[in-house]
């Protein structure tokens, strides 16, 4: 059962996500969609400084928050019910893996496990899925 002290890491998680970089980060990396590996490869190689940038704190914040989630340091389906947001970088890792399996390797392995061992975030993430899945065609 939640309490007041999961309350305060979820909001605490939330109040990081409004860091200006962070934000900026998250921002891109939800309106990127690359066209061809080339391009991926751009990005993952650091040829493209602020985008790898970019990309590494978005996806990073995630699978941090999710780490937490794991190893129980918050209440599982009080986290379930607030990472929206979450399950959609982890579905959008997995589209771009699916799309660009030789340039884009990344994977969000607490991302992936949080949602395996949860129902709710099962459901919340097939969702997601199909929203990437439309982004990425």
């Amino acid at each position: 059962m939640a309490n007041h002290h999961d309350a305060e890491l979820i909001l605490k998680l939330y109040d990081l996500r409004r860091e200006e970089v962070c934000r900026k980060a998250r921002a891109w990396f939800g309106a990127w969609t690359p066209l061809t590996a080339d391009e991926v490869r751009a990005v993952v190689s650091g040829e493209r400084r602020e985008e790898n940038a970019y990309m590494r704190q978005a996806t990073s914040y995630w699978e941090m928050a999710f780490s937490i989630a794991n190893n129980g340091a918050v209440d599982a389906p009080l986290f379930a019910k607030n990472c929206g947001e979450g399950y959609w970088f982890v579905a959008k890792c997995q589209g771009l893996k699916a799309k660009f399996p030789d340039a884009w390797q990344r994977t969000m392995a607490e991302g992936e496990a949080f949602i395996a061992g949860n129902l709710l975030a099962q459901s919340r993430f097939e969702m997601f899925q199909k929203r990437v899945g439309a982004q990425l065609k």
